[in-house]
């Protein structure tokens, strides 16, 4: 696999300066020190008070992030709604103190509800029989907050989730730096192998969960897939979808939306048939849902 980091830097440069690709983009807002500052308000003072420090980045991100304004309107165009920008930077930034809370020191959890409908009854029945599933998850909502499904009762099973870890990330490394593992493992992207197929298939037979997301390119890889969504011939990830068939397990989509200030709600689908066919036609009635939440941020539609 060929690393981002390993990219040319007149490459880098090129796209930094385009916002062509999600890993093109510099982090706004999120230097080493202002990400220990912005955890330091989090442990004393708890999420409330993050939340509002949060507020000043997202102004400075909004003012400053031209490639960011420029692809969320390309956005709204696609889907054909006239967007309110700032809000939705600001609704990201507030996300990102949810996924934390719900993934570290648990301060004020949200309220998760799972939607009741076919797919949120078929999850739950799995659950609590003790068998494990592999998970495609998405960048619309924040599918970090499902540790808050604890506050319910019940079995909660382990959670192995795939995250991109070598590219310029300082929250990320914040982030992972206070991770509760406990219920959550996270994978490095990068280090993804041959063994890694056979040590998930064991996950799952343990009854835990494996999480990736369907709709995002790793960094310098050439494995895509090509499928139609919201009208552009877009690129996703060939090597999710190969997992899913690897797993021989039950696969579910799965979104969590912000419902409220503190609220979210939990969406699970049960793939049929062509799991990546279906996996795009999910992500496209989920984003006409809850655009507001759309957190991908480079030009999604001609980044191939």
């Amino acid at each position: 696999m060929r690393l981002w980091y390993n990219v040319p830097v007149e490459r880098k440069e090129k796209e930094y300066a385009e916002g062509s690709a999600w890993y093109a983009q510099r982090e706004r807002g999120a230097g080493r020190l202002r990400m220990a500052f912005m955890w330091w308000v989090y442990a004393l003072f708890g999420k409330t008070a993050l939340k509002i420090a949060i507020v000043p980045v997202a102004v400075c991100i909004y003012a400053f992030a031209a490639p960011v304004r420029r692809n969320l309107r390309a956005f709204y165009a696609v889907i054909g709604q006239r967007g309110r920008i700032f809000r939705h930077v600001l609704d990201f930034a507030w996300s990102l103190a949810d996924k934390v809370d719900a993934c570290t020191r648990k301060k004020s959890l949200p309220q998760l509800t799972v939607r009741d409908d076919v797919g949120g009854r078929a999850f739950r029945e799995l659950v609590a029989s003790g068998k494990g599933a592999f998970l495609i998850s998405t960048h619309l909502g924040t599918v970090e907050v499902l540790p808050a499904l604890a506050k319910g009762g019940g079995r909660v099973p382990h959670v192995h989730a795939f995250q991109q870890m070598g590219h310029d990330a300082a929250f990320t490394r914040q982030f992972a730096s206070h991770l509760d593992t406990s219920g959550l493992t996270l994978h490095a992207v990068e280090e993804i192998g041959v063994e890694t197929a056979v040590e998930m298939q064991a996950a799952i037979g343990r009854g835990d969960l494996v999480l990736m997301a369907g709709d995002r390119v790793s960094a310098g890889s050439r494995a895509v897939l090509r499928h139609n969504f919201l009208g552009h011939d877009c690129a996703w990830p060939k090597g999710v979808f190969v997992f899913a068939r690897l797993m021989e397990s039950p696969v579910f989509f799965v979104t969590c939306v912000r419902k409220g200030w503190n609220a979210y709600e939990a969406h699970f689908e049960q793939a049929e048939g062509d799991v990546f066919d279906a996996y795009v036609r999910f992500l496209e009635r989920e984003t006409r849902a809850r655009p507001d939440q759309w957190h991908h941020f480079h030009d999604f539609f001609s980044h191939a």
